[in-house]
């Protein structure tokens, strides 16, 4: 498992006493829960489903702060804000569905640029500009209509701390009165980035260096099936090296983003040992966070109590080695194909995989993964966000998170042809299974390379399980009762160099 590990002043003193890079030039997941970046890995308002955000500043000073809400094909942004937070400060937001699309509002006060409607009725919907040719980056062969905003994956970014050097901008955002109200004066910060404001002048007006302390939740809810699926956003620490300031931009502007850090160098730990890695540009420092060999987690299956499982696959840096505006047309190591490239079906980025499921008791069911013709049939992964389902019939349905991404492709040119689920080869109702990302052969091409010799195997990813029952007897005859279940996945991470294993 990958993602849980303990980063001691200790350890850190010894990484640096055998040469490599020390704490301060350290980019990594904190499992603490805090960071300077956060990545919420899915939100939907398909199946009737909402999404709620809660974002929280744990620190003592104010907070400038990019939220990019991003579609799941190709991670193109469908809808930017800033956010300014007062020291210890919360927001709170919900996604909606709203005219074939999504939508935002927020019942917080706290101040955004643009100002977000405070009802569900006067929502504010995600644009369709980012994708649909309205804009510098132009089309890039996905759909270009609003239901592409349904599903997707946010970051959020922290671009300085705010204080009063200036202009009082930490005054104008501090909550006012006891018990505390609304900001003092939002009005002053939506005009500091008007026609002659302060910020449109010069951005970092007021706007100190980073400090972290961010954290996040996210609630996926039906209200009508009285669900909620629950998890915490992946937290990224000294994404900017320490002392520095991020980027602080209008509502409009596509950076910063998950590639805008300043830290050439990431804390993993794919074994034993924390290992740095150092690389030449800051999205693959991030990228290395994120890198499984394979991804496992449970299912549960059982028709007796309508039981169904799903797996939400995103890959939260893709888009920076595959999205043509990013890349021309030459995708990057570790993925193998741009958005939209001309051997597969447009709207895909594709890259193979392979899986595989035991039950309870070790058993695993035989099958046979389609390999014919060559170079087309076999299971793949090919947006930017998916949802992997398990036993819901040939080319998933999503039961839970109504998922129009349902993955995987058995032929990426002709989706039509794949005559079975992704895990329809399950060995029971209830087991584990695994998503392996390197194919034997591969190695060489599924990589990403540091500058140090060391090399991560597989593909940048996050996501989580989610689970549903339906107990039709509880409490006797004639009450229903739902229950669902969030758990994150684990992984295994490889990571070598020319004398074996990272160390």
């Amino acid at each position: 498992m990958k993602r849980i590990f303990l980063v001691s002043s200790f350890s850190l003193a010894i990484i640096s006493a055998a040469g490599m890079p020390a704490e301060a030039q350290a980019v990594f997941l904190n499992p603490n829960g805090t960071g300077q970046v956060l990545v919420f890995p899915y939100y939907t308002v398909n199946a009737d489903n909402i999404t709620l955000l809660t974002l929280t500043n744990s620190t003592n000073q104010g907070k400038a702060i990019k939220v990019r809400i991003l579609e799941g094909y190709n991670s193109r942004d469908v809808l930017d804000f800033n956010l300014y937070l007062s020291p210890q400060d919360m927001w709170a937001g919900a996604v909606i569905a709203k005219g074939g699309g999504a939508a935002i509002f927020t019942p917080d006060s706290s101040c955004t640029v643009p100002k977000l409607p405070n009802t569900g009725d006067a929502a504010l919907a995600f644009s369709t500009a980012a994708f649909d040719g309205s804009t510098q980056q132009g089309k890039d062969g996905g759909p270009t209509d609003v239901s592409r905003t349904l599903e997707g994956h946010i970051e959020v970014i922290e671009m300085g701390t705010v204080t009063n050097a200036a202009r009082g901008s930490l005054d104008a955002i501090a909550h006012a009165g006891q018990p505390k109200g609304a900001p003092a004066d939002c009005t002053q910060i939506s005009n500091a980035w008007g026609a002659g404001g302060y910020w449109t002048a010069n951005p970092q007006t007021d706007i100190g260096p980073a400090s972290g302390g961010l954290s996040g939740l996210a609630s996926i809810v039906n209200v009508g099936q009285g669900t909620i699926q629950g998890y915490t956003a992946d937290a990224i620490a000294q994404f900017y090296q320490p002392g520095t300031s991020g980027v602080h931009t209008d509502q409009a502007a596509l950076t910063p983003n998950i590639a805008s850090g300043t830290s050439l160098t990431s804390l993993t730990y794919p074994g034993e040992a924390a290992v740095a890695s150092s690389f030449a540009n800051a999205i693959d420092a991030v990228s290395s966070l994120f890198m499984a060999e394979t991804m496992h987690n449970e299912f549960w299956t059982a028709n007796s109590i309508a039981a169904s499982s799903e797996w939400v696959v995103t890959f939260p840096t893709k888009r920076f080695y595959t999205d043509p505006y990013y890349v021309n047309q030459q995708a990057k190591m570790p993925f193998a194909r741009t958005f939209g490239s001309a051997d597969f079906e447009p709207a895909t980025s594709c890259d193979r995989v392979s899986e595989g499921a035991y039950d309870r008791e070790a058993y695993q069911k035989a099958y046979l993964e389609p390999t014919l013709p060559p170079g087309g049939w076999g299971y793949w992964l090919c947006h930017a966000t998916q949802i992997v389902a398990f036993s819901q019939g040939a080319k998933s349905s999503s039961r839970i998170l109504g998922s129009r991404l349902t993955e995987p492709f058995l032929n990426p040119t002709a989706h039509t042809q794949a005559p079975q689920d992704f895990f329809d080869y399950l060995p029971g109702d209830a087991g584990w299974a695994r998503i392996s990302f390197v194919r034997a052969g591969l190695e060489d091409r599924v990589a990403l390379k540091a500058t140090n010799g060391n090399t991560f195997l597989g593909l940048p990813v996050t996501g989580f399980l989610a689970t549903q029952l339906i107990n039709g007897s509880a409490g006797g005859a004639g009450v229903l009762a739902n229950y669902t279940a969030q758990y994150r996945h684990k992984y295994s991470v490889r990571c070598v160099n020319g004398t074996g294993l990272c160390s």
